[in-house]
């Protein structure tokens, strides 16, 4: 078909809860009664869910003891005492790989891949049947992992490294494509990788081709370009702002600094909301200056334990 204008773009953002994440087969119907009905039937879809998704299912992947701690963070220990040994030995791999951090931050990332396997099995069923079920692409928000490899038989989670990775699906359930974010966020700068740009691609669709940006990759116009250089037609955004009341609140600007681009005007820190920046400098803003058929962010809306976040979705 490769019809730029015959797809539909759909945030899909409910309101998460920890409790969502329970159980995987009510979470699945939970997130299956959001998607909208097809009122008017467009020959594609694209069902686009938040970033940090993924994060709930380790949550379930510690059952209980995670599930009821105070915090993300006392849940980390309990994953960690559930799984001693072998979070141990994630944790001085950190120094193998020469991955330098705090102690604090290093066993944060060896608690990840410890259970990066149980929490990809189920993110990968999820949004595999949504896909499916749906007869849509899916953009699955995003999850930490280290690299996929596999069939659609069995797939499993290899070697060290830990991303922040947004993983498409294509309306038979298959996966089409894994994106990296390139550009992370102080919280995430002290435990996980950043992805390189050679290892991010269009997803190509029988509509177009598909520009996944994880949430602050949306903010720079290098991007934008690799993204026209591979012929991309559509966007699409999974996103998070954190906590919950950073969206109404003043602007921080770029973090760091340094990484500001130079069609930024100066002195808009604090003088403007979180809500106003990603109009001006994230997907919205920079669509208005290429050519492009639609767009779309789904901000992630809810609390996980004692973390909160909250955004106002899009479609361009």
């Amino acid at each position: 078909m490769n019809n730029p204008s015959a797809v539909r773009l759909i945030p899909v953002a409910p309101q998460l809860e920890t409790r969502d994440f329970e159980d995987v087969d009510l979470l699945y119907e939970k997130l299956s009664r959001t998607i909208p009905e097809d009122l008017e039937p467009a020959p594609a879809r694209v069902l686009v869910f938040p970033e940090y998704i993924g994060l709930g299912f380790y949550l379930t992947a510690g059952g209980d003891e995670a599930l009821s701690a105070q915090s993300l963070m006392g849940a980390m220990g309990n994953l960690t005492r559930l799984r001693k040994r072998k979070t141990l030995w994630n944790f001085f791999r950190t120094y193998l790989d020469f991955f330098i951090g705090p102690a604090g931050e290093r066993l944060k990332r060896a608690v990840f891949q410890t259970y990066a396997s149980d929490a990809w099995q189920m993110y990968h069923e999820v949004f595999s049947n949504l896909a499916e079920a749906h007869h849509s692409w899916v953009v699955a928000g995003s999850i930490l992992s280290p690299p996929v490899v596999g069939s659609e038989i069995k797939w499993r989670v290899k070697g060290s490294e830990l991303l922040n990775r947004s993983v498409v699906y294509n309306p038979t359930g298959s996966i089409a494509g894994v994106v990296p974010k390139l550009h992370l966020t102080p919280f995430e700068k002290s435990f996980v990788n950043p992805g390189e740009i050679k290892n991010w691609h269009v997803i190509p669709a029988e509509f177009g081709n598909l520009a996944v940006f994880i949430c602050a990759d949306c903010w720079y116009p290098e991007l934008y370009a690799e993204a026209l250089a591979q012929s991309a037609t559509h966007y699409a955004v999974p996103a998070l702002v954190n906590p919950q009341s950073a969206w109404n609140e003043p602007w921080q600007g770029y973090q760091p600094r340094q990484s500001t681009p130079a069609d930024v005007p100066a002195g808009l820190t604090g003088r403007i909301t979180e809500a106003e920046a990603w109009l001006k400098f994230g997907l919205a803003g920079r669509l208005e200056k290429i050519r492009h058929h639609g767009g779309v962010v789904s901000q992630f809306r809810g609390h996980l334990l004692d973390w909160s976040a909250y955004g106002e979705s899009l479609v361009i």
